[in-house]
């Protein structure tokens, strides 16, 4: 018997069977069942008064919400599937035209009136999103570990992503049905920060090798 069989027959005998990875929809609730609860609680942190849904625009901030969260949800279902080689994500082609229905409809929400800013509230925007999306990243980050990717920075930009819109979706709770011009550039430059976060703090874990 040469090394190469006494190499196999070791490899054989200490290799360890492979736990099948689950299927993406799996993945994904699973996610949402931790990641949603940590970031409801994250947001006790942040002094924040309830959405008051009586409020004229109210459908169209409950459209915004839906669309965030389904953006958010697709986001994250493609997060898994990059992660993983012959498995389809969802183009952006998909993707694109929400977010521009989204951001279209955000726009829409700023009165032309010229309105006073809230005071500090633009901050608290910002700060409740990076403060709620932290757990939930921190989730992805370990949910895309346990298969790595084979393109971390496409995976976790995309994971960034949807973690942005699940903020989002939560903040909607929170917040007036219209919009100041000032909070829109706030969410737009906490959304970045979260998915430059996502990368930045996840391509170590996540990277094959």
């Amino acid at each position: 018997m040469n090394n190469h069989d006494l190499l196999i027959e070791k490899l054989g005998r200490e290799m360890q069977p492979v736990k099948p990875t689950l299927r993406t929809g799996w993945r994904v609730l699973m996610w949402l069942a931790l990641a949603l609860p940590c970031g409801i609680a994250a947001s006790l942190l942040v002094e924040r008064t309830l959405t008051d849904w009586s409020q004229p625009g109210a459908m169209r901030a409950i459209v915004q919400l839906v669309l965030a969260f389904i953006l958010g949800l697709l986001a994250i279902r493609s997060a898994f599937n990059m992660s993983i080689a012959g498995r389809q994500s969802n183009s952006w082609k998909v993707l694109l035209p929400l977010g521009m229905l989204w951001l279209g409809l955000s726009l829409s929400s700023i009165p032309h009136a010229v309105i006073e800013p809230h005071d500090n509230d633009s901050a608290r925007c910002f700060t409740f999103l990076l403060v709620v999306s932290t757990p939930m990243m921190v989730l992805m980050i370990a949910s895309l570990r346990r298969t790595r990717a084979l393109h971390p920075v496409r995976s976790l930009a995309m994971a960034g992503l949807g973690v942005a819109c699940m903020a989002v979706t939560m903040l909607a709770f929170c917040h007036p049905v219209h919009l100041h011009a000032m909070d829109f550039l706030m969410h737009l430059a906490a959304i970045v920060v979260i998915v430059a976060m996502t990368v930045l703090l996840g391509k170590r874990w996540v990277k094959l090798g």
